[in-house]
C-alpha cells in the first residue's frame, strides 16, 4: 500500500520548484496533489495561476473553474476574470469580477481588474468608480493611480494629469509604472529608462531558458513575432515589406498571433512559413520558434498591450530585435539590437537603452510605399465641416494630446480666425473636456471637429479636405505623420527629446522637408500660422511633397528592405 504524503509537503514541495521558477515540476507535483486531495479547491487555482503564468489559457481556464466547482472563491473567480481580460472577453470577464466582489465589495484586486475591463470598454466614468473606491481606501495604490493617470490621459483631463503626474515621478524606479506610460507623458530619457528597466527586473519571469542553437543555415532564417497583422497601423505601416526581401539569401518566417485571416492569406504567399501561434500557449510558441533554428527575430510589437513578451524573454533565436512597434527601449536584457535611425535616437542615446542601436541610413519607419494622391470624392459637408475654414488636424490618439501643445493649437486658431480644428475623437467625456477647456479660452466650441473611426481607405480620402497637420509634442504621430505626407499634406512637428517625440522629424527629414520640424513653440505656432495665411507658402510644400518620386527614398520599399537586409547581415550569429 503507497502511503500518500501529506498536504503540507506538497504544498512544501510546490512552493519550493516556484522559487526556482520551475514550473513543470511544480504542476507535476500540484497534479499529484490533486490527485491525493481532490477537495481542495486551492489545490486546482494554484494549478490555474500556474498555467496563466505560462500562458496556457485553455487549461488555466478549466483548473479555475474545477476549483468554483468545488467552493467559490472571490480569488478563483478574479483570476478567472484576469484571463479573459488578456484575452480581450472582456464582458466575460466583467461578470467574473462583479462575483468576485460580491462577497467582498472591498476587494482590490478584483476591483482594479473591474476598473481596467471598463477602460478597455472605454466606460471611462464607470472605471474611474472603481478606482475611487480604492484610493480612497489606499490613497498611494500604485496601480490604482496608474489607471486612474492612463484615463486622465485618454480624456484629456489635465487638471487630473496635473495632479497625478507627481504621484507617477514618485513611483519612478519602483517597477511599478510600465514603460509606455512613461514615454507617453515624460521627454527624459533617463528617466524613461529608470522606468523600463526597473519595471523589467520587476517582471523578469524567464518561462523557459533557450540555449543558443549553433547549427548554421543555408540562408540567414529571418522571423517576424507580429499581433497587429489587421487594420492595425503597425500592418499598414509594414504590408508591403515582405515581397522585398532576397530569397535567395534569407528565409522568411512570419509568427503570428490576432490577426485577420484574409491577411495572413494575403503575408502567406510573400514569405516561405507563416506559423499561427494564437492558439499556443507562450511556452509552446516558444518551443516552436526553437525548433525553427531562426537567426534573427524581429518583434514588431514589443511593449504594445496583449503582446507575447513572455517568448521574447526566453530569446529563442540566435539575435532578437525589437522594431516599430515601441519607441523606446523596452529596458529587458532579451533584446540584442533595436532598428532606429540617427535622428530618432542619436548616438548619445544610446547608453539609456539596453538595446544596441542598429542604423538604418534613412528613417527607420517605413511605410506602405503608397502615394494618396488620386482625386478624393470627399466632400466637406460629408464631414460636418465648413465650407471656406481653414482646416487644422491632428488624428492622433487623444492621449497623446497634452495640455501644453493644445495650448499653442488654440493660440494658433486665435491668430487664424477662419480655422477649425479636426480631431479624431469618439469618445463623449473627452469631446466634452476639450470643448470646455477651450470655452475657457475664449474659443467657440463649434471651432473643433470631431471626426470619427471609418476604413481606411475612406479615412485616406478625407485627409484630402485639411489644410494643414499639426503634431502632438510628447508623443509624436507615427502613422498618421506618414498619412499625411504620403496625401501630400504638410505636417509641422516640435522635435523633442526622447525617440516618442522625435519620429515626425524623421519622417520629415526622409520627406526633404527638415524646415516643418520646429525646435520650439513659438517656431512651431509661427510656422503654422503663415502656412495657413498664405496659400503660396503652403502650396510650396504641397507640391514638394507631390513631387517626391515613388523611387525616393520616402516610398521605396524595395530601397528600404535592401538597407534593412544590409544590417542584418552586418550582425554576427
Amino acid at each position: 500500500m503507497v502511503t500518500k504524503n501529506s498536504l503540507e509537503k506538497y504544498i512544501s514541495r510546490i512552493k519550493s520548484f516556484l522559487s526556482k521558477e520551475e514550473y513543470d515540476s511544480a504542476l507535476t507535483e500540484l497534479e499529484n496533489a490533486i490527485n491525493d486531495y481532490p477537495e481542495i479547491c486551492s489545490l486546482y487555482t494554484n494549478a490555474g495561476n500556474i498555467y496563466t503564468v505560462k500562458s496556457d489559457y485553455k487549461k488555466a481556464e478549466n483548473y479555475y473553474l474545477q476549483s468554483l466547482s468545488l467552493q467559490e472563491s472571490k480569488e478563483a473567480f478574479n483570476n478567472l476574470a484576469y484571463i479573459y481580460i488578456i484575452q480581450g472577453l472582456y464582458d466575460e470577464a466583467l461578470k467574473h469580477t462583479i462575483n468576485a466582489l460580491k462577497n467582498d465589495p472591498l476587494y482590490f484586486d478584483a476591483l482594479l481588474n473591474q476598473a481596467l475591463i471598463y477602460e478597455r470598454k472605454k466606460e471611462f466614468t464607470k472605471s474611474k468608480a472603481e478606482l475611487d473606491k480604492i484610493i480612497h481606501h489606499h490613497p498611494d495604490h500604485p496601480k490604482a493611480l496608474l489607471l486612474s493617470f492612463k484615463i486622465a490621459q485618454e480624456t484629456c483631463s489635465w487638471n487630473e494629469v496635473d495632479r497625478l503626474n507627481p504621484k507617477l515621478d514618485y513611483m519612478i524606479g519602483n517597477g511599478e509604472e510600465h514603460p509606455f506610460i512613461n514615454i507617453s507623458r515624460t521627454i527624459n530619457n533617463e528617466k524613461n529608462f529608470k522606468v523600463a528597466t526597473s519595471w523589467a527586473k520587476k517582471n523578469s519571469i524567464i518561462l523557459k531558458k533557450i540555449t543558443p542553437n549553433t547549427q548554421i543555415n543555408k540562408k540567414i532564417r529571418i522571423a517576424y513575432i507580429c499581433g497587429e497583422f489587421r487594420n492595425h497601423p503597425t500592418y499598414h505601416l509594414i504590408k508591403n515589406l515582405f515581397q522585398y526581401h532576397n530569397k535567395e539569401k534569407f528565409e522568411i518566417y512570419i509568427f503570428s498571433y490576432d490577426h485577420d485571416i484574409e491577411i495572413e492569406n494575403e503575408i502567406t504567399n510573400k514569405i516561405d512559413k507563416f506559423y499561427n501561434i494564437n492558439d499556443l500557449s507562450e511556452f509552446d510558441a516558444i518551443n516552436l520558434i526553437d525548433s525553427c533554428n531562426i537567426d534573427i527575430l524581429i518583434d514588431l510589437s514589443i511593449l504594445i498591450v496583449n503582446n507575447h513578451i513572455n517568448i521574447i524573454k526566453s530569446h529563442p533565436a540566435k539575435k532578437v530585435i525589437s522594431y516599430l512597434g515601441y519607441p523606446g527601449t523596452s529596458g529587458l536584457n532579451c533584446y540584442d539590437y533595436i532598428i532606429t535611425d540617427e535622428i530618432v535616437t542619436p548616438k548619445e542615446f544610446q547608453k539609456f537603452y539596453t538595446e544596441k542601436f542598429l542604423y538604418l541610413p534613412n528613417c527607420y519607419q517605413i511605410n506602405d510605399g503608397i502615394k494618396n494622391l488620386k482625386d478624393s470624392t470627399a466632400k466637406r459637408s460629408n464631414y460636418n465641416l465648413p465650407k471656406s475654414s481653414k482646416i487644422i488636424a491632428s488624428f492622433n490618439q487623444s492621449y497623446k494630446i497634452d495640455k501644453i501643445m493644445f495650448d499653442c493649437w488654440l493660440s494658433i486658431m486665435k491668430q487664424v480666425p477662419n480655422s477649425v480644428l479636426w480631431l479624431l475623437i469618439e469618445d463623449e467625456i473627452t469631446q466634452n473636456n476639450l470643448c470646455s477647456y477651450m470655452e475657457s479660452k475664449d474659443i467657440s466650441r463649434k471651432k473643433l471637429i470631431f471626426a470619427n473611426k471609418i476604413s481606411r481607405e475612406k479615412h485616406m480620402e478625407r485627409l484630402q479636405l485639411v489644410d494643414l497637420v499639426l503634431d502632438t509634442r510628447i508623443y509624436n504621430g507615427h502613422t498618421t505623420t506618414t498619412d499625411a505626407l504620403q496625401s501630400a499634406i504638410p505636417v509641422i512637428t516640435l522635435k523633442g527629446e526622447h525617440f516618442a517625440s522625435r519620429v515626425s522629424a524623421s519622417l520629415l527629414h526622409n520627406a526633404n522637408l527638415d524646415e516643418l520640424c520646429c525646435k520650439n513653440l513659438d517656431e512651431y505656432k509661427d510656422k503654422a500660422i503663415k502656412i495657413l495665411e498664405n496659400e503660396e507658402i503652403r502650396n510650396k510644400y504641397i507640391e514638394k511633397l507631390k513631387s517626391i518620386n515613388e523611387r525616393d527614398k520616402f516610398f521605396n520599399n524595395e530601397l528600404f528592405v535592401n538597407q534593412l537586409e544590409e544590417i542584418l547581415i552586418s550582425i554576427k550569429l
